[in-house]
């Protein structure tokens, strides 16, 4: 055990452990710290999106995902009234025209795993409870296996997903953010299953959205998430499970899990998707991937970002450790990174959200997608990031869907 790490990062989730893994390649110590032994599951939908993957080709692990993932080419999505559309992905900029589903039980390790390769001393089970400044940087104190334990680092990175507690506690969130509550289990045995990527707006709170992402030809993750809040919020169920209870009894659900069988728990959790008003560091800290608030608000999927706001995080730390200067004030660059990279994207999709997460507009866009190739095109752009977000509020695109045409 080192006297003083370069950078402590706490949380060994994709964020953390990619994080890890360019500063050590970049050469600083690193100490990777996690509540849980690995492997650990986590609850989430399992889906990788091509940018994800590209990040993950980065790092050399892809084709290992790839022989363990179930590959899904299309993505097919059910109006409020049932009727759907299927769309091939779209491909952009050398990006995989493909999602992969793979169980974060096996995903998180493997990342974890070439961090350690990399050259980063991974701790757990570690449960930090406080950040502390000194002269020289940062004390991280907390329990491993009901001891006290602490670490010194000049830098610290938290990527703690959801979990807000600690935030809370060194005072970077004033109060706990609104957030998405979702569920999700595993079945096997499904029948009359399809090789896509499933997005249901059927039987689900709006905004929000069940989903079934196939692991195999009758296997999947089947869940769902919905946003409580607005006027609609009295309405809404009180948790995730009422929702997803309701999601699964729909005639489509049925349909596949009339014979199969669920494997493990139904688990509920909470995304936070806030973003476009989260801090992102502090003194001496930095924040990744869920800790700020990085999960798309439409969509709820935060791996992508996590992994691509690790990356960022390590080389602007890179070049902060290169230039000695570990000032809050080369920090605010760090924010203005992310800003740059994903502010307008955050403010757009609270916008598009609710504009099209209605059962009125949705059940006009999945009709007039199925219509036109060219909208659903756009509107599977929009959400994988190939294009900008205000193209899905222009008057054109609300005009083609509610009407069916186009402008000009």
């Amino acid at each position: 055990m080192k006297d003083m790490y370069d950078v402590a990062i706490v949380g060994a989730g994709p964020g953390g452990s990619a994080a890890a893994h360019y500063l050590a390649k970049g050469g600083l110590d690193v100490l990777l710290l996690d509540k849980f032994n690995f492997p650990r599951d986590k609850t989430c939908g399992d889906a990788l999106t091509p940018r994800a993957l590209r990040v993950l080709n980065e790092m050399g692990v892809l084709d290992e995902l790839l022989r363990i993932g179930y590959r899904l080419n299309g993505v097919e999505l059910i109006a409020p009234k049932g009727h759907s559309v299927v769309a091939p992905m779209p491909k952009k900029d050398g990006r995989t025209d493909y999602v992969l589903i793979v169980p974060r039980l096996i995903l998180d390790n493997i990342i974890l795993q070439r961090s350690v390769n990399s050259g980063v001393q991974f701790e757990s089970p570690v449960r930090v409870n406080t950040i502390e400044q000194d002269a020289n940087g940062v004390i991280v104190k907390g329990e491993c296996r009901e001891r006290s334990v602490s670490y010194r680092a000049r830098m610290v990175i938290i990527a703690t997903g959801a979990n807000v507690k600690l935030l809370l506690q060194m005072g970077l969130l004033k109060k706990p953010p609104l957030m998405m509550l979702c569920a999700r289990t595993y079945f096997e045995g499904m029948t009359n299953m399809s090789d896509l990527v499933q997005c249901h707006f059927d039987g689900v709170p709006l905004p929000g959205y069940g989903w079934v992402f196939p692991l195999s030809d009758s296997s999947a993750n089947v869940g769902s998430g919905f946003f409580r809040s607005g006027l609609t919020a009295r309405w809404m169920p009180d948790t995730a499970r009422q929702a997803f209870d309701t999601f699964i009894q729909t005639p489509l659900l049925q349909n596949m899990l009339g014979g199969a069988k669920r494997v493990g728990p139904i688990k509920g959790y909470p995304l936070r998707v806030d973003f476009a008003s989260a801090p992102t560091f502090s003194d001496r800290v930095m924040l990744v991937g869920e800790a700020a608030g990085l999960v798309n608000p439409v969509t709820g999927e935060g791996i992508d970002y996590a992994l691509e706001s690790a990356r960022i995080a390590a080389e602007h730390l890179l070049n902060m450790f290169a230039a000695g200067d570990l000032s809050s004030k080369n920090l605010k660059v760090y924010d203005r990174l992310l800003r740059q990279r994903y502010q307008d994207l955050f403010v757009l999709c609270n916008r598009l959200r609710f504009v099209y997460l209605n059962p009125l507009i949705l059940n006009r866009v999945v009709t007039s997608a199925a219509r036109s190739q060219d909208l659903m095109k756009l509107f599977m752009n929009i959400v994988l990031e190939n294009q900008d977000a205000y193209e899905g509020l222009s008057p054109r695109t609300i005009l083609k869907v509610v009407f069916g045409k186009m402008l000009g």
